[in-house]
């Protein structure tokens, strides 16, 4: 790019990422902590970079410069997110015959169906995703897979890769969840997205730390308007957030409170709705499994958030059952299960 290749810089950028476009808007771009100008002035901005190579030769995404392959192997692919769209482009790329199985009406998965246009625009994955279709993929809409259209796939496909991400938010399990007022948080992403906004009232609280929890308050802040207030509260402390850095950065700028070490014991309704949530003060002890610090509840520090709107955004988890959960096992780094011929990926 800094030669003025722009054609040769977009060819390297696609020889490993067949969604240059969206990923030049949502990238986490860790590789910038790690660049060495930092000890001079300022890292690369590779994010930037590959986003206006990308950008730049957009027009290319009709796919006239491909070339037809001759096909030998068939794959039938489960989901056409980034990771099974990820899969089509490099199988069709290399000779093999291939179609995508997809559950909803529109392709892009979780980065078309939840992530906020404010983060990404639908312009970038429809030019992403038209370059995957000129490569000759075949993406089919409203496919519900169960077991026996599992077993046809098998039967007809060489190949058979599992991307059905994992479409269901894990539950929060505190007393007074039921109450009205309570969302899921992918639900209520979903329904953003395509124009729905919910009355959310003055107050809402985020439970969570992760991406899907930014997305949620930065949405909700939008929605709430300058009289209300969004807070995210979360267990851990800000700096072991599993968000990307920047998602977290631009949530505190947007106006959102953060309030850490904080975990919610209780939704306490008046009338049948939330109006207020219990939570308990947290310390933090010896690593746990996953090397973060281990939160530990401080013995009778509770105190109340007043909220209108909670979403509880504490993970997601697998919604397919197609497929026995032992079957899907696979080592680190392999993508292969314990079914011949089948993979696994993604989220999944």
């Amino acid at each position: 790019a800094a030669d003025g290749a722009f054609d040769k810089a977009y060819q390297v950028i696609r020889d490993t990422n067949p969604f240059p476009l969206t990923t030049g808007m949502i990238c986490d771009h860790l590789c910038q902590n790690k660049c060495v100008r930092v000890h001079y002035d300022s890292p690369v901005q590779i994010r930037e970079v590959k986003r206006f190579i990308a950008e730049y030769n957009k027009e290319k995404s009709n796919g006239q410069n491909i070339k037809p392959v001759n096909h030998k192997l068939k794959a039938s692919i489960i989901g056409a997110g980034p990771s099974g769209l990820s899969c089509a482009y490099y199988l069709a790329k290399n000779g093999l015959e291939v179609t995508v199985y997809e559950a909803k009406n529109d392709p892009g998965g979780m980065i078309s169906a939840a992530i906020p246009s404010f983060r990404l625009t639908d312009e970038a994955i429809d030019l992403d995703i038209r370059t995957i279709r000129a490569m000759g993929v075949q993406l089919l809409y409203g496919q519900d897979i169960d077991r026996k259209k599992f077993e046809e796939l098998r039967e007809k496909s060489d190949f058979v890769y599992i991307g059905a991400g994992a479409q269901k938010a894990a539950k929060l399990n505190i007393k007074g969840i039921k109450t009205t007022g309570v969302l899921d948080p992918l639900k209520f992403l979903f329904e953003v997205k395509s124009a729905n906004f919910p009355d959310l009232g003055k107050n809402v609280v985020i439970i969570g730390g992760g991406n899907t929890a930014m997305d949620a308050a930065r949405t909700a802040w939008r929605l709430v308007g300058k009289e209300g207030k969004v807070t995210i509260i979360y267990r851990r402390t800000i700096k072991q957030m599993p968000a990307d850095q920047g998602e977290i950065k631009a949530v505190v700028e947007e106006g959102v409170g953060i309030v850490d070490l904080c975990n919610p014991v209780e939704l306490i309704s008046e009338d049948g709705w939330v109006r207020s949530i219990k939570c308990q003060r947290m310390q933090l002890g010896e690593p746990d499994k996953s090397g973060r610090p281990r939160p530990i509840a401080i013995e009778g520090d509770y105190f109340e958030i007043p909220v209108d709107t909670v979403i509880p955004a504490i993970g997601q988890v697998k919604a397919f059952d197609f497929i026995d959960e032992n079957q899907l096992q696979s080592k680190k780094g392999k993508y292969d299960t314990k079914l011949p011929g089948v993979y696994i990926g993604g989220d999944a």
